[in-house]
């Protein structure tokens, strides 16, 4: 599951150094309706997040990916960040028939150059991307063995929202459109068996016995 990565109970990270890497686009998650108040209007996002190729970190011991991320409204407009960054991933414009309607789907597992620029806000440092490029003509890139998508409209991708990092977690609970899409009881389903199973996991740790999970009977998926 190597979207763990990101969950990492707070531990330091060694930041990349500014550089182009290679990666390989590894989830596709859909935020649902997200509100942003500064600009006073409701946009259906998406996150995608790319497995950055050779560089391994380590968390709790473990050798993980390393992952970075970046988030998408689904417009292609013109002016778009997400037309934008598709363009010069897939080294070419999008057609008009294209633009009518493109399946973000096809970019997952599908290799690219990011460029990765290290920077600092509030006394913190941060890997953000400054932009994506298709890979040197001729070359080739081995695809990943574990990606995954979610889709708050699609329920046959729920099961997968148990692989996405907690803190996208914590966005994706935050959409106006929960009701709707019907996620909001498998939402309240899920919380209420992680909370089960933390307390049983905590009550465990104290009398030391062998960690306790959740029957995979009880999980909803």
């Amino acid at each position: 599951m190597s979207m763990i990565a990101s969950d990492n109970g707070g531990q330091a990270i060694e930041k990349l150094e500014n550089g182009v890497y290679t990666a390989v686009s590894s989830a596709i998650i859909d935020l649902g309706l997200q509100r942003n108040e500064q600009f006073g209007k409701t946009q259906r996002r998406f996150m995608m997040i790319w497995n950055i190729l050779g560089e391994d970190v380590e968390i709790n011991g473990e050798k993980q990916p390393r992952t970075i991320s970046k988030e998408y409204s689904f417009s292609l407009n013109e002016k778009s960040t997400l037309r934008k960054d598709l363009q010069a991933w897939r080294g070419k414009s999008f057609s008009e028939e294209e633009l009518q309607g493109f399946n973000i789907l096809a970019v997952l597992n599908k290799a690219c150059q990011l460029q990765i620029i290290l920077e600092e806000k509030n006394n913190k440092r941060y890997n953000n991307i400054a932009g994506i490029m298709s890979l040197p003509k001729g070359s080739s890139v081995q695809t990943l063995d574990d990606t995954y998508y979610f889709d708050m409209e699609d329920a046959e991708t729920w099961e997968n929202f148990i692989k996405i990092p907690n803190w996208i977690q914590e966005k994706i609970k935050k959409a106006e459109n929960l009701e709707s899409t019907g996620f909001d009881k498998y939402i309240k389903e899920y919380d209420e068996i992680m909370k089960e199973q933390q307390g049983k996991q905590e009550e465990n740790t104290t009398s030391n016995d062998t960690d306790i999970v959740a029957p995979a009977d009880d999980l909803p998926f």
